[in-house]
């Protein structure tokens, strides 16, 4: 590649970090998940938001099995989501399920550590790993198979050796059924 044509790479790179480091690029972003046609237009997947987040609920039940803690606070959200033009629209969305907890032998950190390896078993793809300065860890994936997003972070200064806040995330999709009712999710228990 020829010195000059790297330029414009870089630079679009450098925006996409700087966007995604400062909150603008959400879980939902439809640029980030959809695939092509043949043609190079973006095409969304579809799925109904009940769907979408109670396959979201068990897999994140799934990824952070193994952590013992004390759950305080556990919700369930259908949130809108930009499509691929950056358009707004009332069949656009994604699942967000946000996490409350505490450790109750103040260990939070290594057992986010023992989900981090987990996590790399599964070939996630590990976006945000690291240690704060008071002990707390932060870990972030991606499933390379269904899109999903999952964080995890601690050392909150609350009680930085056992909180916990966990936020999980759907891609974005089209709505099967046309118009989304936006906002907290009940789920039936399976």
């Amino acid at each position: 590649m020829p010195a000059g044509s790297r330029l414009p790479v870089a630079c679009a790179v450098a925006a996409a970090f700087a966007l995604a480091a400062c909150g603008r690029v959400d879980g939902g972003d439809a640029a980030r998940y959809s695939g092509k046609t043949f043609d190079g237009t973006v095409r969304m997947k579809t799925n109904t938001p009940t769907a979408a987040a109670s396959a979201l609920l068990d897999a994140v039940e799934d990824a952070i099995g193994g952590l013992s803690i004390r759950r305080e606070a556990m919700q369930t959200r259908i949130n809108r989501c930009q499509g691929a033009q950056g358009e707004q629209r009332d069949d656009l969305f994604y699942a967000w399920v946000g996490l409350r907890g505490m450790a109750g032998q103040g260990d939070i950190a290594e057992q986010i550590r023992r989900i981090h390896g987990q996590w790399v078993e599964r070939g996630w793809e590990i976006t945000r790993f690291r240690t704060l300065d008071n002990g707390g860890v932060n870990l972030a994936a991606t499933d390379p198979a269904t899109g999903n997003t999952y964080m995890l972070d601690s050392g909150f200064d609350v009680a930085p050796d056992a909180a916990l806040a966990g936020f999980f995330n759907t891609p974005c999709f089209q709505s099967a059924e046309g118009k989304v009712d936006f906002g907290e999710i009940t789920l039936s228990p399976r």
